[in-house]
């Protein structure tokens, strides 16, 4: 098993680097929704900073007292922006999901990996993922609002006790539960996706009960490569954030490099999320092919 997880690693890693073209358009994209997020707060500091000698002295350090003055003066704008952010995110989403649908069409058939192909199976997977990704979200809330039901069972149980070890250990394991939940279901919601591409489907809910039995029959080759990619992910963000520590914010051209560098994070990310979509694919080809063998054997016998 582990050679068959380093082959299907290898070709994972070898078809992303032949279709990184595409990173120019899903970094161009992340930028511009970036910029949609910043300017709101930007030009609000730069309204409050623009003629102020705090703009120097906040470069050095955070200011709790200038924080409170700016949050009262500038309460009703503030109050927007969470709704200007969730809905800057759920458009990202979507379109996310509308790229997805490419990225499966390119890793299927490795030799059309142009533009145009890309977007060909953008347009046509789209309306069913975007179907997987209505029940997908449906089921993010629920494990949250179990999460957070727990969180205060928990709280209730211990609020008149003095066994803190336990209660930490609980919170802990709940913790660790719904990044569980919250990784099978993105595991979940990506194969079904590759399920109704790849077989050229419409049924979502029957290609969601398809890939809950793919991925319970090869889990531990599923779930392998999945936390390998998810680790490697996590170690990146580790390495970035070791740097950009010992990265100094004066003089001011620290921070082109601070840019730079979180620019890189950006396209690890990236480079990541296309990892995770050609593994699964590399997986369901090879795993699903196997199981409609095994079923064929069983017919003829």
């Amino acid at each position: 098993m582990i050679k068959y997880i380093r082959e299907t690693l290898t070709y994972s890693i070898r078809n992303v680097i032949i279709n990184i073209k595409f990173i120019i358009l899903f970094w161009f994209t992340n930028s511009i929704f970036a910029l949609l997020l910043s300017i709101p707060i930007y030009n609000l500091l730069l309204n409050d900073l623009k003629n102020s000698l705090l703009s120097d002295k906040l470069n050095l350090g955070f200011d709790y007292f200038w924080y409170i003055q700016f949050r009262n003066l500038y309460k009703t704008s503030l109050d927007q922006v969470p709704w200007a952010i969730f809905v800057v995110v759920g458009v990202y989403t979507i379109i996310q999901t509308f790229y997805l649908g490419g990225l499966i069409a390119v890793f299927n058939q490795i030799k059309k990996n142009h533009y145009i192909d890309f977007f060909y199976g953008s347009v046509r997977y789209f309306y069913r993922f975007f179907k997987v990704l209505l029940v997908s979200l449906f089921f993010y809330f629920l494990v949250f609002k179990v999460n957070d039901l727990l969180e205060n069972f928990i709280a209730n149980l211990f609020s008149d006790t003095e066994y803190k070890m336990a209660e930490f250990i609980l919170m802990f394991l709940r913790y660790g539960l719904l990044i569980f939940f919250i990784g099978l279901i993105s595991i979940i919601s990506d194969y079904t996706k590759i399920s109704l591409a790849l077989k050229d489907k419409n049924n979502v809910i029957k290609e969601i009960i398809y890939s809950i039995n793919f991925i319970k029959n090869n889990f531990s080759i599923v779930f392998l490569v999945f936390m390998f990619i998810a680790l490697l992910g996590a170690l990146g963000s580790i390495i970035y954030n070791l740097i950009i520590i010992e990265i100094p914010r004066t003089p001011y051209y620290f921070l082109i490099l601070s840019f730079i560098f979180q620019q890189m994070l950006v396209i690890f990310r990236l480079l990541i999320r296309m990892l995770f979509c050609s593994s699964e694919v590399i997986l369901y080809k090879d795993l699903a092919a196997e199981i409609v063998t095994q079923l064929d054997n069983e017919r003829d016998e």
